[in-house]
């Protein structure tokens, strides 16, 4: 996880209007509103409400069950990379064996040939480690927040029965029912995708602009959402297809420079309203475009643009921007 100097995360980029690397993807691939619209006519509604639980904190959650969901032994040196005391990395390692890890440094697998079965951990369990991964991965994304419950462990006695305590009965609850919709709907479509898995997946281009990934599964790169959607005049929820996510998205493929994980579709799962939505690469692009693509050539214009041009990241920049921070 190497810290990149001289351009933000993708994820930061994008949400500068005048970002070169923003300007690039909605010049080339902005005819997006067509796509939109199919998208909100395809979405049902609200499934799972949400709670009182921080709601960042359990879309990362979520994000870690997905991973021990299809397979048993996900990589945890994400959740691991921003904790540099000792007992705090030796809880993780702890709960890292509850969970059947064959060695005490609880790296695991990001990369796997798939489909694979998940953990067979108690669920109630699990949500409880998951929100503990999240935890530790919001501290190395964007360092120590004075409201996480991290914050208010002493760290030369953080232990893996403490960090399994953290998570709050309502946030458990949560993710126990945001578990059961991608059972439903997502676990049944990835079944069928055989070949090369990864879990958390960076690129090529990452070297240049830190861009990490939810989950690629032989070829389909998918985004996990846990958003509520916007509201409407009536008080009732709906989602729609930001056009963050499509740039999101297009931005993961973009940085694939030597085709390495052989992405042919693209697609976003919001478990909130048990709805995924996935694209065929070639005709999205050429959908967003208005026009053929050739993929290897845009990869490579891209590539020049990030290599040559030069933009200072803010403060506040997310997705591997930040050096290991010491819990406090």
């Amino acid at each position: 996880m190497t810290v990149v100097r001289g351009w933000p995360s993708l994820t930061a980029a994008l949400s500068d209007r005048n970002s070169p690397a923003r300007l690039f993807i909605q010049e080339r691939f902005g005819r997006w509103q067509d796509l939109q619209a199919r998208y909100r006519q395809s979405v049902g509604p609200l499934a799972v409400p949400g709670g009182q639980a921080n709601p960042a904190t359990i879309g990362s959650a979520f994000d870690w069950m997905v991973r021990f969901m299809v397979h048993p032994r996900p990589d945890l040196r994400l959740a691991l990379a921003g904790v540099r005391v000792p007992p705090a990395r030796r809880a993780v390692q702890e709960m890292a064996l509850m969970f059947g890890y064959g060695d005490s440094d609880g790296v695991g697998t990001a990369q796997f040939s798939g489909p694979d079965t998940g953990t067979q951990a108690d669920h109630q369990l699990l949500a409880r480690a998951c929100w503990a991964l999240a935890l530790l991965t919001d501290l190395y994304r964007v360092g120590p927040a004075p409201r996480s419950p991290l914050m208010a462990l002493a760290p030369r006695s953080i232990t893996a029965e403490k960090l399994l305590d953290l998570a709050s009965p309502e946030a458990l609850e949560e993710l126990l029912t945001l578990r059961a919709s991608a059972e439903r709907i997502l676990l049944p479509a990835l079944a069928a995708r055989r070949g090369a898995w990864a879990l958390g997946p960076t690129f090529a281009g990452s070297s240049l602009m830190n861009a990490d990934a939810d989950l690629i599964a032989a070829g389909l790169l998918l985004e996990l959402k846990t958003s509520l959607g916007s509201k409407r005049r009536d008080g009732t929820r709906r989602s729609s297809l930001d056009a963050q996510i499509i740039m999101q998205l297009l931005g993961y493929v973009l940085l694939d420079f030597p085709d390495e994980f052989a992405i042919d579709a693209v697609g976003v799962y919001n478990t909130r309203y048990a709805h995924l939505a996935t694209w065929h690469l070639p005709e999205l692009l050429a959908e967003l475009a208005g026009r053929p693509v050739d993929l290897k050539a845009e990869r490579a214009a891209f590539h020049e643009l990030l290599g040559t041009h030069t933009e200072v990241p803010p403060a506040n920049s997310e997705a591997f921007d930040h050096a290991p921070m010491e819990l406090k």
